[in-house]
Formats: C-alpha cells, sequence, structure tokens
C-alpha cells in the first residue's frame, strides 16, 4: 500500500463527519399511514342496553291474579310463585306457568353476578315476557328445595 493512500485514510478517520439530517417528511407520512390503519381496522361495539323497570310494593294488585314471581337460584334453578311455588330445573316450563300478558318480577339469588341477571331478562324478553321487573335480591344462602 502506498504511504500517500495510507495518509489519506489516516487523515480521513481523524477527521469529523457531518452527518446528514434526518427528514421528517418521511416520518410523519410512516405515522399517517399507521393512523390511518388503526383507525380503518378498528371495530367499535355497540352498547346494548335493557329496560328494566324495579318492582314497587302495592297495598292492592290492579288485577285479581297473583303477582308472578321467578326466583332465580346459583346454581341454575328456579322457582315460580303465583299462587304456589312451583321448582323449575330451566326457563323453558315458565311458558306453561306464566301468563305472558302479566308482568314478571324476577328475584336473584344475592349470588347471583349482575351479567347472570341481565342475561336471565334477556331470556325472558326472548321467551316472550315484556313486562319483566327486577324485585329484591333473595337473602344470602337462599337454596331451592328439591
Amino acid at each position: 500500500m502506498s504511504t500517500a493512500l495510507a495518509l489519506s485514510m489516516a487523515a480521513s478517520l481523524n477527521t469529523p463527519r457531518r452527518k446528514s439530517a434526518i427528514s421528517l417528511t418521511a416520518l410523519i407520512d410512516v405515522v399517517f399511514i399507521l393512523l390511518m390503519f388503526f383507525m380503518l381496522t378498528s371495530t367499535f361495539s355497540k352498547e346494548q342496553f335493557i329496560s328494566v323497570k324495579k318492582s314497587q310494593a302495592v297495598s292492592a294488585p290492579s288485577s285479581s291474579r297473583a303477582p308472578q314471581l321467578l326466583l332465580a337460584y346459583k346454581d341454575g334453578h328456579f322457582a315460580y310463585f303465583d299462587t304456589s311455588l312451583t321448582e323449575l330445573s330451566s326457563l323453558a316450563g315458565l311458558n306453561t306457568l306464566a301468563s305472558m300478558a302479566q308482568a314478571v318480577t324476577l328475584l336473584p339469588a344475592a349470588e347471583l353476578r349482575v351479567q347472570d341477571i341481565v342475561d336471565l331478562v334477556e331470556q325472558l324478553n326472548a321467551a316472550g315476557f315484556t313486562q319483566v321487573s327486577l324485585g329484591e335480591p333473595l337473602p344470602a344462602g337462599a337454596q331451592h328445595h328439591d
């Protein structure tokens, strides 16, 4: 290797290089493209709601029939009370016992989660019971009797 070439390489290593400026235009373009991608691919869920009326005690029922009460236990069993108490293993048997024209008051077990209660109200609405109100929870530890 020639000495002139070696000296020029050594000189170039010792001299500081000028840093080139980074263009912000490309960075802004990438950020804009990412923003558009996430805006177009994200989904927004619609909030659904159901109307629940809190039952209120009245001194005399408006109709001659006894109130319809549906007791929901934590283990998935139900009890229907009109003039007598009837045990149910599912909501399917409620159609033969209860009148769809009359309001049904749901009395959930205290241990039931809110989502379980909402699911029950939706199932009752789907079965044709449009007048569903929510009553006071059953006492903690209330069990159905087989």
